[in-house]
């Protein structure tokens, strides 16, 4: 039963190389004769969407990642009936020490560590997407200024 799949797989690597090889000569043969070979065209050619060089992917994308910095800020910093919350989760980790349950605790207090690491991180994240949304606004002033 493996045979055929190793005959299969050398076959598409005998394909693949082939047409690697045989790329590889057009484009030099594209060279040789004066036309631009397709990374050159590439790299004069205007890009459309994210890859503009005007930071407009990450301007588009702005909204929805302070979204979901808040609502993860908000969950680790809500109450203990809260799913995810640093409150809930020191809860867990008295209540399985005080059933003597050692192993999950320390599992669970391990998490809390994490959990309390990531709050300075994504409240970092919060203040470093401000400036990339003033960073945006003077763009979208500069397209508007030049436009007009």
């Amino acid at each position: 039963m493996q045979r055929p799949k190793i005959v299969l797989a050398g076959a598409l690597s005998t394909l693949a190389l082939t047409g690697c090889l045989l790329s590889g000569a057009v484009s030099a043969n594209a060279a040789d004769s004066g036309s631009p070979s397709s990374a050159e065209a590439s790299a004069t050619a205007p890009h459309n969407g994210q890859g503009n060089g005007h930071g407009k992917g990450i301007c588009h994308r702005l909204p929805k990642l302070e979204q979901r910095i808040d609502k993860a800020l908000d969950r680790l910093n809500g109450d203990a009936h809260t799913r995810g919350s640093m409150a809930r989760l020191e809860q867990r980790v008295k209540n399985a020490r005080a059933k003597h349950r050692d192993a999950v605790a320390t599992f669970l207090q391990d998490r809390l560590t994490h959990r309390k690491e990531l709050k300075p991180t994504l409240t970092r994240e919060r203040t470093d997407l401000k400036a990339v949304a003033a960073w945006c606004a003077t763009k979208d002033g500069d397209k508007k200024g030049t436009a007009s």
